[in-house]
């Protein structure tokens, strides 16, 4: 593995999101494609830090992923320090097992507590990843992540009860969403902060909070203001990109305001949004508010597509999307399915449709 490739590819993002680089960029949710290629076992992949971080980048590197991005199956983080339980399949990455909720009741808050982070379930392994990976790539202005608020609950009291209580008892999913918040996320991320001192943002990822799971009016009043409560307590780099569903709108726009207030830094579309609504929407929206555009092609078409499909679709992305600079694409998530000859279809596109 050649860190100096890494190198290059933070430098070339940086540049796009400030205007034109050299050519488009792109990363790549990729640990379950990692994990495929290394043929190893879920449990054995997700708890060796140096497998995870070296698998993860060398695989990177064969397949021309020139942004290198430290991705693993962040949803289960902090759910499963606090006494969630999880499930490891034979492939792919775990999941919370969603028959045995964490918190079935009132009494089951007082389960919620601070970590500690050198010794709680995963959490030093994580550590260890963020240490490893800045190591290894010398890429010290990336972004680490975290389970952002909305998610965490889903996933430890349950998504369709979760959204019951907060029209049957607001109180308490109040002192859910306040508890998570205040004991397990703040502090976790100030760890980050600390592993990780010239991290350029700290990346909260939600995707429970994405329409028709719910709507404008719970992102808007219980979603949105724990991520401005995190953004306050530690610091302006802390940013959630990653609610869908714009499509789903009649006024597609109120969502995006609604996510470029959780990420100031950037907007991002993805698949099926974007090949909805198609990419000169979200390139107009951006221009209009002044940030870059970050566009994500759908796991479910990288892994059913064809080549030369997946190809015409990142070219549009790039002739539209890249009009003027500050465009980076995102390979929404390359699983165990992904053909491989569908991850160099995309590489290719980009090398030949987005240089400048």
């Amino acid at each position: 593995m050649s860190a100096s490739i890494f190198q290059e590819g933070s430098r070339r993002y940086s540049a796009a999101m400030r205007g034109i680089p050299d050519r488009v960029p792109v990363y790549a949710q990729i640990h379950e494609f990692a994990l495929n290629e290394l043929n190893v076992s879920p449990k054995k992949f997700y708890a060796t830090p140096e497998l995870f971080i070296k698998g993860s980048l060398d695989t990177m590197e064969a397949y021309g992923i020139d942004v290198a991005v430290l991705d693993y199956d962040v949803y289960n983080i902090e759910a499963e320090a606090l006494g969630q339980a999880i499930i490891y399949s034979d492939m792919g990455m775990p999941d919370v097992d969603r028959t045995k909720p964490l918190i079935r009741d009132k009494s089951d808050l007082k389960k919620i507590r601070t970590p500690d982070f050198e010794k709680d379930g995963r959490f030093p392994i994580v550590l260890e990843m963020n240490r490893l990976f800045q190591e290894m790539t010398g890429c010290v202005e990336g972004s680490p992540s975290f389970c952002a608020p909305f998610s965490l609950a889903a996933n430890i009291r349950g998504i369709e009860q979760l959204l019951m209580d907060m029209y049957v008892d607001p109180e308490f999913a109040k002192e859910l969403f306040d508890r998570l918040t205040e004991d397990v996320l703040v502090p976790w991320i100030l760890q980050l902060k600390k592993t990780w001192p010239e991290a350029t943002g700290i990346c909260g990822n939600d995707a429970f909070a994405s329409i028709p799971i719910v709507n404008l009016e719970i992102i808007e009043h219980w979603i949105l203001p724990y991520v401005k409560q995190l953004q306050e307590q530690c610091g302006p780099g802390v940013y959630v990109p990653n609610w869908v569903g714009e499509s789903f709108l009649k006024n597609p726009v109120e969502l995006l305001d609604l996510k470029l207030n959780a990420c100031p830094g950037f907007v991002e579309g993805q698949d099926p949004d974007v090949e909805l609504l198609g990419p000169s929407f979200y390139k107009t929206y951006a221009n209009k508010r002044g940030v870059p555009l970050v566009l994500g092609v759908g796991a479910a078409f990288l892994a059913q597509g064809k080549p030369g499909d997946i190809r015409d679709r990142v070219r549009q992305y790039i002739e539209v999307g890249g009009k003027g600079g500050r465009l980076a694409l995102y390979l929404c998530n390359l699983g165990a399915t992904t053909p491989p000859e569908n991850v160099r279809a995309v590489v290719q596109a980009i090398q030949e449709y987005g240089v400048y």
